[in-house]
């Protein structure tokens, strides 16, 4: 049985609680949190809904700023996890979801902007992981499309992300089967494409493939016309913590359930390895590969996922972890900031990342 050990108990952080703690193959779960009050309490409930449920694992909180490099690496050593997970953030999505009504529908290219809220926190807990030896997998749950590609030229990638892709990938599934009548877990869906496929539909590059048993079923359900259609559509900000976290969190789960069990099961997910993007994967105990279709080459794959990334606001992710803006992403950032970085070095991020968080709070609060 395995450890598990999870860092950011928010909203998305909460509901990979809840669902980890009735996941078989996991006996320890440590949640970690920076504050005292929520995740505690979170925590507890958590304990005693799946309790309530007949499982018996061992579920405790630890309050821990992962700013504080050597005290987060001996809590790490303390319980020595099978699989790390965060949610770490400077700034929480839930809280974001106001800010486009700033812009209008341009700010979706401008995500790459936020990469410096993403970056700080979990690069401090890579930081902990490599000063305690511990080995355990790492995912990561914010913007991994880009912050992964980032610490790994760092040499301190966390394996995957989850969600984003993914999540068009549940949806189509789950039409699938309803069309034809059968499980989802016979609906095989290979998907390449970014966050901004997701974001902002299927005019992003991608590459989409749908089978049903050995049949190649894709002319029958065109892309564009599954994007359009949404089951779950848009939806106000206020229903994200009911609607749409809880598949982002069943994708995370999934990852770290597949490390625990060795289960090496068709997936799909954003950042796998370093990569930028998204992609189909197989993940078990000894990592992740990606698992592209015949017809697509890994070369292919990462080209349409930076052509993708552009569209968000990537121009480019340096050797050296630095992320480059377009220019639109940049004009954006003046009108919406009222700052204009057209680089992140990585060593600045924290900084950068500090300064968007007050900028970000002033515009929550006007617009929520």
């Amino acid at each position: 049985m395995s450890t598990v050990m999870l860092f950011g108990i928010g909203d998305l952080g909460g509901w990979v609680l809840e669902f980890i703690a009735r996941s078989e193959g996991i006996s320890n779960i440590i949640a970690c949190d920076i504050r005292d009050d929520f995740p505690r309490m979170k925590t507890e409930c958590v304990a005693i809904g799946a309790g309530q449920q007949g499982y018996t694992k061992t579920i405790k909180f630890e309050k821990c700023d992962v700013n504080d490099i050597d005290a987060t690496a001996e809590l790490l050593k303390k319980y020595h996890p099978d699989v790390i997970y965060s949610a770490l953030t400077l700034l929480g999505w839930m809280e974001m979801r106001v800010i486009p009504r700033a812009v209008g529908p341009d700010y979706h290219k401008a995500a790459a902007c936020l990469v410096p809220l993403n970056v700080p926190l979990i690069a401090k807990l890579m930081q902990a992981r490599e000063k305690a030896s511990i080995t355990a997998p790492a995912i990561n749950n914010s913007y991994p499309d880009v912050v992964n590609p980032v610490l790994w030229r760092n040499g301190l990638g966390p394996l995957v992300g989850g969600g984003n892709i993914d999540l068009i990938v549940g949806e189509t599934r789950r039409k699938v089967s309803v069309a034809e009548n059968i499980p989802m877990r016979d609906v095989i869906v290979y998907l390449v494409g970014c966050h901004a496929v997701a974001a902002q539909g299927a005019h992003i590059p991608h590459f989409f493939k749908v089978m049903v048993g050995d049949r190649d079923v894709t002319d029958k359900y065109p892309f564009d016309a599954l994007m359009s259609d949404s089951l779950i559509g848009a939806t106000p900000p206020e229903w994200t913590t009911l609607l749409n976290e809880p598949n982002v969190a069943a994708s995370a789960v999934r990852n770290i359930t597949a490390i625990v069990n060795n289960t090496r099961e068709l997936a799909h997910a954003p950042g796998p390895n370093g990569l930028p993007g998204g992609y189909p994967i197989r993940i078990g105990a000894g990592g992740v590969e990606v698992a592209l279709p015949e017809e697509l080459t890994l070369e292919q794959a990462i080209e349409i996922n930076l052509a993708g990334l552009k569209l968000e606001g990537t121009e480019e992710i340096k050797a050296d972890g630095t992320v480059v803006l377009t220019e639109e992403a940049c004009n954006i950032q003046k009108k919406l900031y009222g700052v204009s970085l057209r680089e992140f070095k990585f060593a600045d991020m924290e900084e950068i990342g500090k300064d968007l968080r007050a900028i970000a709070k002033k515009l929550i609060a006007k617009y929520s």
